[in-house]
């Protein structure tokens, strides 16, 4: 299925300019990139929220489709607060966890990806 191929391919592609953004911001450099970082994060979701609703569609792997419309949520709106959330020191801790974050959507991503494209597959 090419829609859901192109869906994983431009979330790994959002993934990679996601992190060498973000750690160019965890080191203090290119703040004027933040509004591009959330602009590709919230494109990131948008596409995690696409695979899941091509699940639901085509019936497959409808808990986890629905999981993963939730951890869009979570990645949306924990990048937009974090930078209020434990300011000062110990603000490492919340960007070490915005980053797990992040990365934990990519096995959910492909997981459903992998399940529709099976079903697909499958002869009737």
């Amino acid at each position: 299925m090419k829609s859901i191929r192109g869906l994983l391919i431009g979330m790994r592609i959002a993934m990679a300019l996601q992190v060498g953004v973000g750690l160019a911001l965890w080191t203090g450099h290119l703040y004027s990139l933040v509004n591009l970082h959330m602009a590709i994060g919230s494109l990131f979701v948008l596409m995690l929220w696409a695979i899941a609703a091509i699940a639901i569609a085509r019936h497959q792997s409808v808990g986890l489709a629905m999981f993963a419309i939730g951890w869009g949520l979570v990645i949306a709106a924990f990048g937009m607060m974090q930078q209020g959330i434990l300011p000062g020191d110990l603000h490492w801790i919340v960007r070490v966890m915005h980053l797990a974050i992040g990365f934990a959507a990519m096995p959910i991503a492909e997981r459903l990806a992998g399940g529709v494209t099976r079903a697909v597959l499958q002869p009737a």
